[in-house]
């Protein structure tokens, strides 16, 4: 194990989120039960789903804010890996756990941050409607979730020794992986980045218009689906080699190495596209309960707002980038 700065903090962080996620568990089978005994102990269990919404608030900020913390430490171990260029030796010396906990770092926090949209929504309301869903969500799903999620950290941590690591090269420059480019020619890679940044600006405009049909939170949904993929084939196929001004290499670790803010506006797209989607799901579980969306249209309202600020943002980092190498 390599001791340092960022090291500790996601070890301690993984501990304290899943003590707390016990605890939080714990809560979620009391609310459970009581809600399904008298008045009495349904009124009882609603007074302590205030304690969950504060265990959960806690909990998965502190899983989200793990993210960024993660990378960090990642890139922060590259000099201590004899042989590592970027982050990618890292990720070779602690295999499997640093590839589960890739994985995991990006889709679990949308789930993370749909349980806390429904429940900043659900506290808002009188009668709080989803406080059944909320409890059950916890501890059925997200206490499953923490649990694996800061073991598969722990295990990383555990598992980081100063030994040779592999360049990125071997994997990046040979067979690169979500690479068309590599198949069909370097204008296939630019096509695939137009495609994205055309589709991720028509998902700008598709969400401010879907009052207009019942139908357009579905197209909304698709779009979410449809660039996230691209956006992660033009990252590894044609973004990384043109940015870097190395064609044949593809590895997003060098790009994030040497050019920070890719990582920053990476991360930021990532947001705009789970605001999308929570703000979609959101509002479908209010239409469901039959709930007016009055309603949450601050919290909807936000959620679009950001949503169209961190995609917008994100493709114009893309484009200014392109544009100073060509």
């Amino acid at each position: 194990m390599i001791i340092t700065v960022t090291t500790v903090v996601v070890l301690v962080l993984g501990v304290l989120s899943l003590g707390l996620a016990m605890y939080g568990g714990y809560v979620s089978l009391s609310i459970t039960e009581g809600l399904e005994g008298n008045q009495e102990e349904r009124h009882a269990a609603e007074q302590r789903y205030y304690l969950l919404g504060m265990i959960g608030i806690i909990v998965l900020t502190t899983r989200l804010l793990n993210v960024p913390i993660f990378f960090w430490m990642l890139q922060s171990l590259v000099p201590h890996c004899p042989g590592a260029m970027c982050a990618y030796g890292v990720v070779n010396v602690a295999a499997p756990y640093s590839t589960i906990s890739i994985i995991l770092k990006m889709f679990l926090p949308f789930v993370y941050g749909l349980w806390l949209v429904v429940e900043l929504a659900n506290r808002n309301q009188p009668e709080l409607p989803f406080t059944r869903y909320l409890a059950r969500s916890f501890l059925l799903a997200l206490f499953p979730l923490v649990l694996i999620d800061s073991a598969v950290d722990v295990g990383l941590v555990a598992m980081i020794r100063p030994i040779y690591a592999p360049c990125c090269s071997s994997a990046y420059d040979v067979n690169p992986p979500f690479s068309p480019s590599s198949i069909f020619g370097p204008e296939f890679g630019l096509l695939v980045i137009a495609i994205t940044i055309t589709v991720a600006l028509v998902l700008i405009i598709v969400q401010w218009f879907e009052g207009y049909s019942a139908k357009v939170p579905l197209l909304t949904g698709l779009l979410c689906c449809v660039v996230a993929l691209l956006y992660l084939v033009a990252i590894h196929d044609a973004y990384a080699p043109f940015v870097l001004g190395l064609p044949t290499h593809h590895c997003p670790y060098c790009l994030f190495q040497e050019f920070p803010d890719t990582a920053f506006f990476s991360g930021l797209f990532w947001v705009g596209i789970a605001a999308a989607g929570w703000r979609i799901i959101l509002e479908a579980a209010w239409k469901r309960k039959g709930l007016p969306l009055d309603s949450i249209r601050p919290l909807s309202g936000f959620l679009l707002k950001a949503s169209s600020v961190a995609i917008l943002f994100s493709m114009v980092s893309m484009v200014s980038h392109l544009l100073l190498v060509l």
